[in-house]
């Protein structure tokens, strides 16, 4: 069970700290014996983060712990994943039931009084996590500059992407999604992080061969996944 302080919860996953006006900060730990390579990494170099209250769409405790339910559009993090991050940054198991309940019942008054919707938000309300402008990957490096994404082709990478030449870029006002998928171990499948337009096809290549498509070098999920979610932040504000 959690260890108890006012106003805070401390579980497996971290520490949630609720203010009692409207911000909640998010503490993760990496540390724990036992957790792979993904969600250590993850929660190690998350850190902290701010939530505000009108972030959330509901707060729910229940026997395993409080969870977090965050309204569409609020976090680029959450939103870049596609469901495919191993640790939800937003479920805290393990915490005194009691005091979980007394939290949730305060912020869902708070949401209450600042009449704030469950609907999806129009804008970023989350900080994407800090991110460079430029990402190296097996077949492709990414940058960032003058308001272009640009793909940089390496000698390995295939036919169909050096078909366009050595690089391809493309503006930031026309790129309408961002996708990334990790690692999936040894004898898994590659990840990737890759970029839809309007012009994009429904019936996509593999990545391997998809020239807006990059594949993540082995242990380095949590750089495509930051890299990602700044880069969500540049086309939709």
């Amino acid at each position: 069970m959690g260890r108890v302080a006012s106003g805070e919860l401390t579980s497996t996953n971290g520490t949630v700290v609720w203010d009692g006006i409207g911000i909640l900060r998010l503490r993760y730990d990496g540390t724990q014996a036992g957790l792979d390579a993904l969600t250590s990494s993850l929660r190690t170099r998350l850190g902290e983060r701010v939530l505000p209250v009108e972030a959330l769409r509901a707060v729910e405790v229940s026997s395993t712990g409080l969870k977090l339910v965050l309204r569409d559009g609020a976090d680029p993090l959450q939103s870049v994943t596609g469901g495919q991050v191993l640790m939800d940054p937003y479920d805290f198991p393990q915490v005194d039931p009691a005091l979980a309940e007394q939290i949730a019942r305060d912020i869902r008054s708070t949401l209450v009084r600042r009449d704030v919707p469950a609907t999806p938000s129009a804008r970023w309300l989350l900080a994407p996590p800090a991110a460079p402008d430029r990402l190296e990957g097996r077949d492709a490096i990414l940058s960032v500059a003058n308001g272009r994404l640009t793909f940089a082709y390496k000698r390995s990478a295939g036919r169909k992407k050096k078909s366009l030449g050595q690089q391809w870029s493309v503006p930031l006002g026309e790129i309408v999604d961002v996708e990334w998928t990790p690692n999936q171990g040894w004898l898994g499948a590659r990840g990737f992080l890759r970029v839809a337009t309007d012009s994009t096809p429904v019936e996509r290549p593999k990545p391997k061969h998809d020239p807006a498509a990059m594949l993540i070098e082995g242990g380095a999920d949590v750089d495509a996944l930051f890299f990602a979610a700044r880069l969500l932040t540049r086309i939709r504000p």
